[in-house]
């Protein structure tokens, strides 16, 4: 589950329409109002960055310009080298810029003695080095333009996870989203409890979170939940079974290993903030927010992009086999296993991973996309799940 766990969608949707300003050169909304609701948006949502950004390339084909795609590409190679510690994405960034016909640049002094950059000296070198270089820059075929692209994208990306790990992601989300009590980054309404519950954290006081549970139901518009009395009843019984029998859970996402860490580090930052108002006592919130300190002690298993390659990520099932493995659940046990995905490609790769039982949980971004696969579609998100559904668990 990632999607399921965590909202990124409007940092991803941003740094995609991000990119497709660039290489466009249609930088304000006077000249281009973004990504279209109907024609775009079901298609860069739940498959992997690759396929999103092959997507854009080949829609905005025509209005492609080739010296702003270049600049803003070389930006993006600058960025890279200076800020990234990740070495795929490093990788990866020097081979697209020989790939591009830039191989020059990787034994420019300036790049070879690169280190930490703001984004002020990044477009001021990137400036120079398009000058000097950018007459070399080539890209003559469909896969060199989505790689250039992407390098674009992700620049984007990861210099806003840069600024959020900085402790300015409530500017940031005003700035980018328009809205001060927003962020770019936070856990799934529901999902601080879910964890709580399923590892076992919680006793009789469980009940008392029905009122937490309501208030994130309201925003992922759960309907037909048991009344308080009822509630809070199988809140209580849900904490005695897995506080008799913790659940194992591993998180499996698309995303790169760089981006996976400094998204999950901020969901259990935000998580841990939401625990110490809960209406609980003071000895059980600590606890809990002690055991969410190192969230890699949470998970089970822990598979991102990284652990495998572009060309078998979701739908296939190479990322849920992984992390299978890494929870070592014996393969006659698949068919018990639960996944969790808010996307078709995802509930396709549990399906394709063998899991038993796929849970659609559909989010605003993702509510167009074809379940049929599923084995239950919850449109009410985790409140719904957990007060509706038991968390699945039998005479509750």
């Amino acid at each position: 589950m990632d999607g399921t766990s965590t909202t990124t969608e409007p940092l991803a949707l941003h740094s995609l329409e991000y990119m497709v300003r660039r290489f466009t050169n249609r930088l304000s909304t006077d000249e281009w109002q973004g990504l279209d609701e109907e024609k775009d948006l079901p298609f860069v949502i739940g498959n992997s960055n690759f396929k999103h950004t092959e997507f854009l390339v080949k829609r905005y084909a025509n209005e492609i310009k080739l010296n702003a795609l270049r600049d803003s590409f070389i930006e993006a190679v600058v960025w890279t080298l200076a800020n990234m510690d990740d070495p795929q994405r490093i990788r990866d960034v020097r081979l697209n810029v020989t790939n591009t016909g830039l191989s020059a640049i990787l034994d420019d002094p300036r790049i070879k003695s690169i280190s930490t950059m703001t984004d002020e000296e990044t477009v001021e070198l990137a400036k120079a080095l398009a000058k000097d270089y950018g007459d070399f820059f080539k890209c003559e075929t469909q896969s060199e333009l989505v790689s250039a692209a992407l390098d674009i994208y992700y620049k984007r990306y990861h210099s806003i996870l840069k600024h959020i790990e900085q402790g300015e992601g409530s500017e940031l989300s005003k700035q980018l989203l328009g809205e001060s009590n927003r962020r770019l980054i936070e856990p799934m309404p529901g999902y601080a409890v879910f964890i709580a519950l399923i590892k076992g954290w919680l006793d009789e006081e469980a009940a008392e979170l029905y009122s937490i549970l309501i208030k994130d139901a309201e925003r992922t518009k759960a309907d037909k939940l048991p009344d308080e009395a009822e509630g809070r009843r199988r809140l209580a019984n849900i904490a005695k079974r897995f506080r008799s029998h913790p659940a194992k859970i591993a998180l499996v996402t698309a995303s790169i290993a760089y981006e996976t860490h400094a998204v999950v580090k901020e969901v259990f930052n935000v998580m841990r903030e939401q625990v110490s108002d809960w209406p609980i006592s003071k000895e059980k919130r600590n606890e809990i927010r002690s055991r969410m300190e190192d969230y890699l002690q949470v998970y089970d298993g822990f598979v991102n992009a990284t652990d495998s390659s572009e060309a078998r990520l979701k739908p296939h099932r190479d990322l849920y086999a992984i992390a299978l493995y890494q929870m070592s659940i014996p393969k006659q046990e698949y068919s018990m296993c639960i996944g969790i995905e808010d996307t078709e490609p995802g509930i396709i790769s549990l399906r394709a991973a063998g899991i038993g039982f796929a849970v659609a949980l559909p989010n605003h971004d993702t509510r167009r996309q074809n379940y049929c696969a599923a084995s239950h579609i919850i449109k009410g998100g985790l409140p719904e799940m957990i007060l509706k559904h038991n968390l699945f668990l039998a005479d509750i």
